[in-house]
């Protein structure tokens, strides 16, 4: 049988995840010569073999890769035979024309796990085991292709016996670049406040653990950036955080020891025990058991905790020492609305006043990369909260082909970024509220490194049509972004057209549900409540709650009595009883003077219309809060609070017409919302009809929609569809009428989706 070689180009997530090695072992077994590297585009095979032999050798690739890889694309095309009797795994270069990608970190495997517990093995206590298979990938990257010498452990020199095991095929290190063990790899070191070191070594990570049983609080630096660490049934120690911290209720996640103690006090379903357990190991958003009061300092009026499992060896080697934890606090290190700190000196200079003690390492975090957050809404639908460390920055495919490099600025808070490059989307992993300088220049800094490493040029700049928001201040003014085409986008625009890409949907007309707390709209008010008819090159508001203003904007935001007080003025006018309102007797009688004056006049009040001011003006009118804390803090505890009772129906309210456009008028809604309250109708229940209400609102509106569009596709996004109630019962009814629901994933339907859909718009704007 005649000898033939073949070129074989194979794109996705295919470094760093043990691809090269399992090329080599197939090739071993089939008989094939040629070799194997990792390029800039993904990795090149040449394969030179006996037909039948590159026949299977190919199949298995295909068929089975290793368990982390994603292959994305894969392209075999016959070339000339070279003189050859082996295989070899070659040196990486050149440069090619696509895009590779960048695996994300990969928490710790059994067989890793089981090396550090073992007293007769080498690696026996070692925190920075890893294998081919596990350990740190994107957050230590510095270049492409993903060898060692483009990562942060470039200056780690392996051993003798490291470098055999990385040069033998048949170990699972073969080629793992980030393999080390105590003689030649990172170490851990613990010192005070000051930067003095206490020990080192595994003594480091033991004297952490009493530390921490002592109720002291620990920066530790990890993988993708710093936590701050300490006994989650220590409450003093919990409020001591909290205070350093400046996070006063926004709720703590939480390491447990294992899944058997999340399920002491949590209830998890199966497919939340996976993820937990998974590669991925995000943070998961467990309902707290009923009977279970000791954790109100780490979540205060939440029913959910937000748990994660141990994901790198020295969270192994810290419950492992402390026999006694069950719970961790494990919060990101950081002062609230700032990025988490990534190097030591940084964390020494800006966390010293929040810990206690630091235990640091020596290898460089290149990039940050705070915990990802999910939940399971029911059933098995997924809800991403934040998109970071373990899914970070794989691709997402778009259902068409862009011919111009966008990159997508996002929002203003829990922002993203995201580039379009051909068919595949890179969106950046969680980086935050960017109002404060210091997360700004992080932002700005991330956006570089990410052009930098993928070696793209963006030629399209698409970014928020609010004027104010820093991500548009920056596209607008950076001159490193060249003479790039920059395109505004609007933000419930950009809402549903990432819903759209998440989904694989074509150039089609959607009836697009974006509900938030605030976005900027084409009438330069602050829309949120949309009901648009759009596909990803334009947009039509057909519907939207009736706007009420914001006396002082951003102020109206944080202090939500003053949203209350705008509710009760459009629905009862001026003279509204103010003695009915309990809140009241915690409002200052002369800033509520001044605040009814602007919102008579319209001084500094600009008209809102979103979901999540609604929201908040309920929550405060049944007493739970007068101002909040943290974002989304007022609609969850008005969640939190639901009493579900059979025999509840939902508050009346008016659909209007005019000029074309349905206003769902809200007045009636409060009216008996008040009368609730009169009659002492608990803050339960009236939040139960209120939730009711939304949905038949929803549900009319759709009906409306579709009988005058013929429509029937609906896209749920944007941060009000974090509410598990309001996003499982939409859709469940929805569908129940023939609606066909798409619905977000594993990109959050908040903010952070708004980079996704700018590069989706901006495509189709420049076609």
């Amino acid at each position: 049988m005649s000898t033939k070689r073949f070129r074989i180009t194979i794109n996705g997530i295919v470094q760093g995840v043990g691809f090269r090695p399992f090329v080599y072992r197939l090739a071993e077994r089939y008989s094939v010569c040629g070799f194997v590297k990792n390029t800039l585009d993904g990795v090149l095979i040449e394969a030179q073999g006996k037909p039948s032999n590159i026949e299977s050798f190919i199949s298995c690739i295909k068929k089975y890769p290793p368990p982390r890889a994603k292959i994305k694309k894969i392209v075999v095309k016959p070339i000339p035979l070279l003189k050859e009797d082996k295989f070899s795994i070659l040196r990486s270069n050149g440069y090619f024309e696509n895009v590779s990608e960048i695996p994300p970190d990969i928490a710790t495997c059994r067989k890793c796990f089981n090396e550090i517990i073992d007293s007769k093995n080498r690696r026996y206590l070692y925190p920075f085991t890893n294998c081919v298979d596990c350990g740190p990938r994107f957050t230590i990257v510095q270049n492409l292709p993903y060898d060692r010498e483009n990562t942060s452990m470039n200056k780690f020199k392996m051993c003798p016996e490291c470098e055999r095991e990385y040069n033998n095929p048949l170990d699972r290190r073969f080629h793992a670049q980030t393999n080390c063990c105590e003689i030649c790899g990172p170490r851990f070191f613990l010192t005070d406040v000051s930067g003095n070191e206490v020990c080192r070594g595994i003594l480091a990570i033991k004297k952490a653990v009493e530390l921490i049983s002592e109720g002291k609080i620990i920066a530790m630096k990890g993988i993708g950036g710093f936590h701050l660490a300490c006994d989650a049934f220590l409450t003093n120690t919990v409020k001591k955080l909290r205070e350093r911290k400046k996070r006063e209720e926004k709720p703590f996640a939480l390491m447990a020891r294992d899944i058997k103690t999340a399920e002491k006090y949590c209830v998890i379903s199966e497919i939340e025990k996976q993820f937990l357990i998974s590669p991925n190991a995000p943070i998961v958003l467990l309902k707290k058991k009923k009977k279970t009061t000791i954790f109100e300092e780490i979540a205060p009026k939440n029913n959910y905790l937000g748990i994660m499992l141990p994901y790198s060896p020295v969270h192994y080697l810290i419950f492992l020492f402390g026999k006694k934890l069950e719970l961790l606090v494990m919060t990101s290190g950081n002062y609230s609305e700032y990025p988490i700190c990534t190097d030591n000196y940084q964390a020494l200079k800006l966390l010293s006043k929040i810990a206690d003690f630091f235990l640091l390492h020596d290898r460089d975090i290149i990039s940050g990369c705070d915990d990802s957050v999910m939940r399971i809404l029911s059933g098995n639908e997924i809800q991403m909260i934040r998109r970071s460390r373990g899914f970070a920055p794989e691709s997402i495919r778009l259902p068409f082909v862009t011919k111009y490099n966008i990159l997508g600025c996002g929002g203003n808070i829990k922002t993203t970024f995201s580039l379009a490059c051909s068919d595949n989307l890179y969106m950046s992993q969680h980086i935050g509220d960017i109002d404060t300088p210091v997360t700004f220049e992080n932002y700005v800094s991330t956006i570089k490194r990410y052009l930098d490493i993928f070696k793209i040029k963006p030629e399209v700049i698409a970014y928020d049509a609010h004027p104010e928001y820093a991500s548009t201040i920056f596209a607008l003014s950076q001159d490193f972004l060249g003479n790039s085409l920059k395109i505004p986008v609007y933000h419930h625009h950009a809402h549903v057209c990432s819903c759209m890409i998440e989904n694989n949907l074509k150039s089609t007309s959607v009836i697009g549900i974006a509900f938030d707390g605030t976005g900027y709209g084409q009438d330069g008010t602050l829309w949120g409540s949309e009901f648009l008819i759009c596909d990803y090159s334009r947009f039509t508001r057909i519907a939207h709650l009736r706007p009420v203003r914001l006396a002082g904007g951003e102020q109206a935001i944080k202090k939500i009595w003053r949203i209350a007080i705008s509710y009760l003025m459009d629905t009862f006018g001026e003279k509204y009883d103010r003695e009915q309102f309990k809140f009241l007797k915690y409002v200052d009688k002369e800033e509520l003077l001044i605040v009814e004056k602007m919102i008579k006049n319209g001084l500094n009040s600009p008209y809102s219309s979103g979901l999540g001011r609604f929201f908040d003006a309920v929550s405060c009118l049944c007493g739970l809060r007068t101002q909040i804390n943290y974002e989304g803090q007022a609609a969850s505890e008005l969640e939190s609070t639901m009493l579900e009772n059979a025999s509840d129906t939902p508050y009346n309210f008016d659909i209007l017409k005019q000029e074309g456009k349905f206003i769902i008028d809200h007045r009636e809604i409060i009216r008996e919302i008040v009368g609730d309250i009169l009659k002492k109708v608990p803050a339960g229940r009236i939040s139960h009809r209120f939730h009711l209400t939304i949905l038949r609102i929803i549900y009319e509106i759709c009906m409306l929609l579709r009988k005058e569009t013929g429509i029937c596709n609906v896209v749920l996004t944007g941060g009000s569809f974090q509410n598990v109630f309001l996003s499982v019962r939409t859709k469940r009814i929805l569908e129940k009428n023939g609606f066909k629901v798409y619905t977000h994933r594993l990109i959050p339907p908040n903010d952070a989706c708004i980079s996704v859909g700018q590069c989706a718009v901006a495509c189709f704007q420049v076609l």
